[in-house]
């Protein structure tokens, strides 16, 4: 019991101090980056059903019922890990390689903790309101968290001299975009029904397509959108999977 009572209140802490942390930190502007991996301004919007989303699971982990205690149980820290990591990652500016570890740890967290999201025993049967307050608001999170990551990398080599011609800029951006894919299709095919996670990753990607083509990156741009549709095909087939297992035999 002491033990549920300390994980329900560092998840609710760490939620509430990550969003607020990185609500109030200095990001920059982004339109002075060049960046092909950053998404456009507007792409940014998705913050707001991530911090309903979030404060939701907060809530629900100060009250969990019967059914999804052992759901609350498997998320929780590395739950509480990732939001707290994020709202240090702002924070984390000087020098530039100090984000480094920081992302790392931050992606892991937030994506450990949305793949033991998935109901897959007797005892967690996933009820909606489990689906709504729970899985969902993760996936939100662990999908922008993984963009986030891919830009905020690209960021941190270029602010620590790793510039280079555009066309050069182009290549190893195209090769970031496709890590973060592959990435984030790997996530997606381990919580299969969940549309959460990739709507967040191809929001984030169709931004970025955005950005490029608005400042005439075609070819990253291209790169982004393939990667988005990728995404999203792969959210499809596995809640197609989960309607009919027996098509994929």
């Amino acid at each position: 019991m002491d033990r549920d009572r300390a994980r329900q209140g560092a998840v609710a802490a760490a939620v509430v101090g990550g969003l607020v942390s990185g609500a109030t930190g200095d990001y920059g502007e982004s339109d002075e980056s060049p960046s092909v991996v950053l998404p456009a301004d507007a792409a940014f919007g998705i913050w707001i059903p991530i911090y309903a989303g979030s404060l939701a699971y907060a809530v629900r982990t100060l009250r969990p019922g019967r059914s999804d205690g052992p759901l609350l149980r498997r998320t929780g820290w590395p739950a509480a890990l990732g939001y707290l990591l994020a709202g240090a990652w702002v924070r984390l500016q000087h020098p530039p390689r100090l984000q480094l570890p920081a992302i790392a740890a931050t992606t892991a967290a937030a994506v450990t903790a949305y793949r033991r999201s998935r109901a897959d025993s007797p005892d967690d049967p996933g009820s909606r309101g489990t689906r709504w307050a729970v899985r969902e608001p993760l996936g939100l999170f662990a999908g922008w968290i993984t963009l986030a990551a891919a830009a905020a990398t690209t960021e941190v080599l270029l602010a620590e001299g790793r510039d280079a011609a555009p066309s050069r800029r182009d290549s190893w951006g195209v090769g970031v975009l496709a890590v973060a894919t592959a990435a984030a299709v790997a996530t997606t095919r381990s919580v299969p029904g969940s549309p959460g996670y990739p709507a967040a990753v191809a929001w984030g990607l169709g931004g970025t397509a955005a950005r490029n083509l608005r400042r005439r990156r075609p070819v990253p741009a291209a790169a982004a959108t393939l990667g988005a549709v990728v995404v999203v095909v792969t959210a499809f087939r596995g809640r197609a999977a989960l309607r009919h297992p027996t098509a994929g035999r």
